[in-house]
């Protein structure tokens, strides 16, 4: 992760927009029903990718509701560590491994414990599920 910083030539202060954070929000629909139809352990690395695409995609919306948007992935997980107080470190450091997660399975070829995901799984899914309820708050108070 890397501190929030609206200065990057990585960040861009655009106009909120709510219509792509109801869209961002539909695909985040899609995945978590593939993620309910991913079988452990067989699939755990498959898994962890979909949990870290739901993740992403929440932050982005609530991004796009708060007027941002970013091309560094590092960048969405250090802005909602510094504006969404209700994230605690732990949840921002586990946000972070399955970034680097993600990257190590795209870009590698990395293969995921399952016994990562039995371990996690519950935390991830909290996480989530607190991305989602955010992402509401913050759709809701633009209209």
């Amino acid at each position: 992760m890397l501190p929030w910083d609206e200065s990057s030539d990585k960040v861009t202060k655009i106009r909120p927009d709510n219509e792509k954070a109801k869209a961002l929000q539909k695909m985040t629909e899609m995945h978590e029903k593939r993620a309910q139809l991913t079988p452990l352990p067989d699939m755990a690395t498959l898994l962890v990718e979909e949990y870290y695409e739901i993740v992403k995609e929440l932050v982005t919306a609530i991004m796009s509701c708060d007027g941002w948007k970013t091309t560094s992935h590092e960048l969405l997980i250090g802005y909602l560590a510094k504006f969404y107080p209700e994230f605690n470190a732990a949840e921002i450091a586990l946000i972070d491994q399955l970034r680097q997660m993600r990257n190590d399975i795209d870009y590698r070829g990395v293969m995921i414990n399952p016994e990562y995901v039995e371990r996690n799984k519950a935390s991830i899914l909290d996480v989530i599920t607190k991305l989602k309820d955010v992402t509401n708050k913050r759709i809701a108070k633009q209209r």
